[in-house]
Formats: structure tokens, C-alpha cells, sequence
């Protein structure tokens, strides 16, 4: 949805801080949707790219290749900020302490302008994060959050994540994510009998939740012999998780029922999507809001997650999903059994997800939900 400003509204200009893919990782994602968003609603847009195109491996890492970065892109911001003198600065927020110290000097930059100060927080953790940074780095980030205007997080539970380090008169506002519709004349048709195709779509990182997938996996096949298991994502993690994966396969059952299919980009998705039955996701720690999971309702997918961040607000238990206790193999694996023997169950809950999807999450409804948000910090300033 575009919606316009009338030809007399004066040009609203915006400084967007925020990467780019690749890597494609969600804040890549939803910085690309946004700058398309804000453009199409006649906004000038200028951006500060702090993209790191190398791998997604140096995302949060603090190296001297990152400081060398961090350095231009700030340089970047200072000359931008000082030359176009935006009516906003809209900045994804990191929850790491190498990610944060970058956006630290980013806002307290922003105190040389006078513009409305947005920042976006797409993770879980923050609240966390606060916690148990050292005493000495928390006045800086009082210091540079105090000139956020308004915090926008992705669920109702994550109102709370910027008690204490924000400022009190900071305005936080719930803009749950959405992902473009792949589907626009309705999900894909799926063969409605007992097995199927179990997705895992994402980064495999423990903390995901992927290898309590793997671990569920055996219970599953002792029942519905004919299931089959397809992981999607970069693996990423030390030698000895690689370990564990090469233990988890060393069954032969397993091994022949299980696929890797490595980094999927936007075609491979769809089509990975499209022949899935279940998609699962259960992480262990607390999420922003996971596109994939958003993805798999706007195929049509019945989801098998943990009730993690901005889940337990995202998909219903019993209804488009059935939520699992973390780090439960035993648990992932009851639901996907129950899943997989009964066609008419995942029917009924992937018909829900559709709606879900279509009622909350699609891309339209997130970028007017954004421009309002900006409009809105602007006129109230």
C-alpha cells in the first residue's frame, strides 16, 4: 500500500543507518523494504549504508576489519546528518556491545541536529543485553539513548525492553514485521496425506533451535517412517557443534531421511516453502520476530515453534501452530508426529496461518503502519 502525500505537504527528509544484503539476515531484509517504503510515500531518503558484505559471520564481531567500518560509516553520518539536516534519524538498533558502541556514536551525533531520533529494535534481547553489559559502558548508553524519540519493537511483550536505559519521555510503539505475499492468488496446494516434508528454515545456530530439530528427528521416523527433514541456512558455529551434527547423522535412518540444502536465496525459498508440509522453528533464546516463521504462515505452513520474544505474539498455540517448551526434542517431536499423521490438522491449521498472514503480516500493512510512525514523530516534535 503507497500512500502519497498530497502535492502541498512539504518533502520530509529522512536519514536511514542501516545495512543492505547480502548477508541476508533479517535487519538486511527490513532495511530494503523500508528505504522502498518511505521513498513511495514521498519522502527523501538518504542512506547511510553500514552494510559488512563479507559473511555473516562478521555480523557483531569486533574486529579491525569492523572498526575500519564503523569509522566510515560514521563519517558518513556526521557529513550527511550536517548536510541534509533530516526531519528524522531512523536507526536499527544492535544488541551486541561491538554493534552498539557504532550505534552509540550515531546517536550521540544526532544531539547536533534537531531531528526526530527512531530507533528499531528487531531483536529479543535487549533487556538482556543491558543487563549484563559493564557498569562503565552503561552511562554511554543512557547518555546516547536519551535522544531516541520513539522505540519501535516488534511485539507487545517487548514494550518494556528499554526500562532504565531509555529516557521516560521516549514514546514505544508495537510495528510487528511483515514480509512480502509470494503467494497473492492464495497458498500452495499441497497433497493432503499422512508424512510430508518438515522445514527448517534459518541460520543453524544451536540457539536457533536446530539441533533439537535434529535430535527430535529419530522419534519422529520411528513413527512416520516416511517423513523427511530439510535444513536451509548457512551452518554456523565452532568445531564442536559441527561434531554433534556429524553424531546426530550417524544413524542411518536419519542421514537418508535428511537434507542440508545449504544457503537458500529468494527462488530457492519460495520453492522450499511451496513443498514443505510443517514448518519448525523453535528457538531457545528470546526472538525479535522471525521472518521465516512469517514466511511460513504466508505459505500456508502449520508452524511448530517455541513461545520465544515476539513468537508468543506471532503464531496460536492450537490454532496455526503448536507451541513447544524450549529445548524439548521430545516435545518437537510429539508435534511433528501429531502433524504429520493427521493431512485434515495441518490443512485446518495452514488454512489459519493464510489468515493470519493476510490479517497482520503482510509487507503493505507493515510499511503504512512505518510512514504513519514516521508521520507521527514528526508532527509531534
Amino acid at each position: 500500500m503507497t500512500l502519497r502525500p498530497s502535492a502541498h505537504v512539504a518533502t520530509r527528509r529522512i536519514l536511514v543507518v542501516g545495512p543492505v544484503p547480502p548477508p541476508l539476515h533479517g535487519v538486511t531484509v527490513m532495511t530494503t523494504a523500508l528505504l522502498a517504503a518511505v521513498r513511495d510515500n514521498g519522502w527523501q531518503v538518504v542512506h547511510v549504508d553500514t552494510s559488512d558484505h563479507r559473511s555473516i559471520d562478521n555480523v557483531g564481531r569486533f574486529d579491525l576489519g569492523n572498526v575500519v567500518l564503523a569509522l566510515r560509516h560514521a563519517a558518513r553520518f556526521m557529513r550527511m546528518l550536517l548536510r541534509t539536516r533530516p526531519d528524522i534519524v531512523y536507526l536499527p538498533l544492535s544488541q551486541g556491545v561491538a554493534g552498539f558502541t557504532r550505534d552509540a556514536v550515531f546517536l550521540v551525533a544526532a544531539r547536533l541536529s534537531a531531528a526526530q531520533v527512531v530507533v528499531h529494535a528487531h531483536g529479543g534481547q535487549y533487556q538482556e543485553f543491558y543487563r549484563r553489559m559493564p557498569v562503565a559502558m552503561r552511562g554511554l548508553t543512557r547518555f546516547s539513548m536519551a535522544r531516541a524519540q520513539l522505540i519501535i519493537v516488534l511485539a507487545e511483550a517487548q514494550r518494556r525492553q528499554f526500562d532504565g536505559w531509555a529516557s521516560r519521555s521516549a514514546r514505544v510503539e508495537v510495528i510487528p514485521n511483515g514480509v512480502r505475499d509470494e503467494w497473492p492468488g492464495g497458498p500452495p496446494q499441497r497433497l493432503r496425506q499422512e508424512g510430508g516434508t518438515v522445514l527448517f528454515l534459518g541460520n543453524l545456530l544451536p540457539q536457533k533451535g536446530f539441533l533439537d530439530v535434529l535430535d527430535a528427528i529419530p522419534t519422529v521416523l520411528r513413527t512416520v517412517p516416511g517423513a523427511c527433514f530439510v535444513f536451509a541456512g548457512r551452518p554456523r558455529g565452532d568445531a564442536a557443534t559441527a561434531a554433534l551434527v556429524r553424531g546426530r547423522l550417524r544413524e542411518p535412518t536419519v542421514e537418508g531421511a535428511t537434507t542440508f540444502a545449504g544457503m537458500a536465496g529468494a527462488a530457492e525459498r519460495r520453492r522450499l516453502l511451496e513443498t514443505a508440509d510443517v514448518l519448525v522453528f523453535p528457538p531457545r533464546w528470546n526472538e525479535g520476530q522471525p521472518l521465516v516463521v512469517l514466511e511460513g504462515l504466508s505459505a500456508g505452513l502449520p508452524v511448530v515453534a517455541t513461545a520465544s520474544g515476539g513468537l508468543a505474539e506471532t503464531v496460536r498455540d492450537g490454532v496455526d501452530a503448536i507451541i513447544v517448551p524450549k529445548h524439548d526434542p521430545g516435545a518437537i517431536a510429539a508435534a511433528l508426529t501429531r502433524l504429520l499423521q493427521d493431512p485434515a490438522l495441518r490443512a485446518r491449521m495452514g488454512a489459519a496461518a493464510r489468515d493470519r498472514f493476510e490479517g497482520e503480516y503482510t509487507l503493505d500493512r507493515w510499511e503504512s503502519r512505518m510512514v504513519e510512525a514516521f508521520d507521527g514523530a514528526v508532527q509531534g516534535r
